[in-house]
């Protein structure tokens, strides 16, 4: 009988997470099926409990329940603590924990396109779950922060410096951080802003479907989300499977095919 893993979250029948996961265990010889679990808030316990009996080993989590989900694990990892957001599940010792790969994801996203942040004013659209994990590892790479949403009030504490896409000063931004859903397939023409903002400035758009988003079109520079997508999704395997799996060009180059054949 195949371990059952899946993907929680609203509105993602576009999501290649099933492609990634199951080339990834037939790469291992393992028996595993990965579903998407495109549900309402009021169902997320019951996937908890079928966790807790057995029927699934783990779960993904992306939006809009990254926050959602802290309610029903038992402990939080010191890095999903630290990101207050949780994309990857796992049951250990009989408790179910919550983790965030996203960390990794973005960290390697920076480092794999040598995107230096230390002492840049780094400016994140959007204040959700993959903003927050941006917002830690930017923190941690000494970067000079400053979140863009459409209310500077009622945002997470985390957030230390907000502004509103109104008060947006173009001149003030050397890199964007593009944590918002906006431009993502099939909504391919829409772009959170217009070129007169980011025309002289690099972004690093986390959307991975399309490959170039419109904002990464209107940029200097622009970088999209695909390889983040496939480190946070590796990430969670090597938690999942426990073993490490080495992230090679070959890999990433064999993860691009499955996800857009």
């Amino acid at each position: 009988m195949s371990d059952r893993y899946g993907l929680i979250g609203k509105n993602i029948g576009y999501s290649k997470s099933p492609k990634i996961h199951e080339f990834m265990a037939k790469k291992f010889g393992l028996d595993v099926r990965y579903d998407l679990f495109d549900i309402e808030e009021s169902d997320i316990s019951q996937l908890f409990k079928h966790m807790r009996n057995g029927t699934f080993k783990g779960f993904n989590v992306t939006v809009p329940y990254k926050q959602t989900v802290m309610k029903y694990v038992d402990i939080l990892t010191p890095k999903a603590s630290r990101i207050r957001a949780v994309n990857t599940i796992y049951m250990k010792n009989g408790k179910i924990v919550g983790d965030n790969t996203d960390y990794d994801g973005f960290l390697g996203l920076l480092t794999r396109n040598r995107v230096n942040v230390k002492d840049k004013n780094v400016y994140i659209l959007g204040a959700g779950g993959a903003a927050k994990a941006a917002y830690i590892v930017l923190s941690d790479l000494g970067a000079k922060i400053t979140v863009v949403s459409r209310q500077s009030q009622g945002l997470d504490p985390l957030f230390q410096k907000v502004t509103t896409y109104k008060k947006l000063n173009p001149f003030d931004v050397d890199i964007y951080i593009q944590a918002t859903p906006i431009g993502a397939y099939p909504n391919v023409e829409e772009s959170v802003l217009t070129k007169v903002y980011v025309e002289n400035q690099t972004v690093v758009d986390l959307i991975y479907n399309p490959m170039e988003t419109k904002i990464m079109k209107y940029a200097k520079l622009g970088i999209g989300g695909l390889y983040m997508l496939i480190i946070q999704a590796l990430k969670s395997e090597e938690i999942w499977w426990e073993r490490k799996i080495d992230i090679t060009d070959m890999l990433v180059s064999e993860l691009k095919e499955v996800i857009f054949k």
